[in-house]
């Protein structure tokens, strides 16, 4: 076995040309800026620019919700200010369409105004209603509610044209199924008259809100 002399590393940078030596000697700083440099935007710089650009993104984003907000604010003084200027009209709409049935209203303003305008009453129906209820926060939410009435009803004609104008100028919601006018009931003496009796058959309906 032979043994081989042990040769420092020196041995062999003396190996090399001095001019190579100057030249590495020469580039070894600048070689080692670059180094630090990519070290630097490798594990420093870049998380700083993607912390940089994720806090630009939310901005941008707050800026979009702001003027979201900015736009729902605007709406809400809108309708706020269309609110002001029907607040003191408001009433009009609970008349149109009350909160419950308000049957006995509806009914005696029904009867009143067939008084005041001289008809006589031959029938008058509604349909069942329910005048109190239980409330139970666990059932389903309904619909408008409603209900229907039919009557019949004879007088002259001044007199039934009185009545119709004061039901159809009422402010509750009422709607006409049928409307049907004939002649009515006459004797000797109004058959000879130029003013002889009509009759007229209403059905109908009106609303109202649920209350629950």
């Amino acid at each position: 076995m032979i043994n081989l002399p042990k040769v420092s590393y020196r041995h062999y940078l003396s190996q090399i040309p001095i001019p190579v030596r100057e030249k590495t000697q020469k580039w070894a700083p600048t070689v080692a800026a670059i180094f630090l440099v990519t070290f630097f935007v490798i594990f420093a710089i870049k998380p700083t620019i993607a912390t940089i650009a994720e806090l630009l993104a939310e901005i941008k984003a707050r800026e979009e919700l702001n003027q979201q907000l900015d736009n729902k604010i605007s709406q809400i003084f809108a309708a706020q200010s269309l609110y002001n200027q029907v607040y003191d009209r408001l009433y009009l709409l609970d008349q149109a369409l009350p909160t419950n049935s308000e049957f006995t209203r509806f009914s005696q303003t029904f009867e009143g105004g067939r008084l005041e305008a001289g008809l006589d009453l031959n029938t008058l129906n509604y349909s069942s209603i329910v005048l109190t209820e239980k409330k139970n926060s666990k059932a389903p939410a309904r619909e408008n509610q409603e209900f229907k009435f039919s009557t019949g009803l004879e007088g002259y004609y001044p007199n039934l044209k009185n009545f119709l104008e004061d039901l159809f100028n009422q402010r509750r919601i009422i709607y006409v199924n049928s409307l049907k006018i004939s002649q009515g009931k006459t004797n000797q003496e109004q058959e000879k008259a130029d003013n002889l009796p009509l009759a007229i058959t209403i059905d109908g309906k009106t609303f109202y809100l649920n209350s629950e």
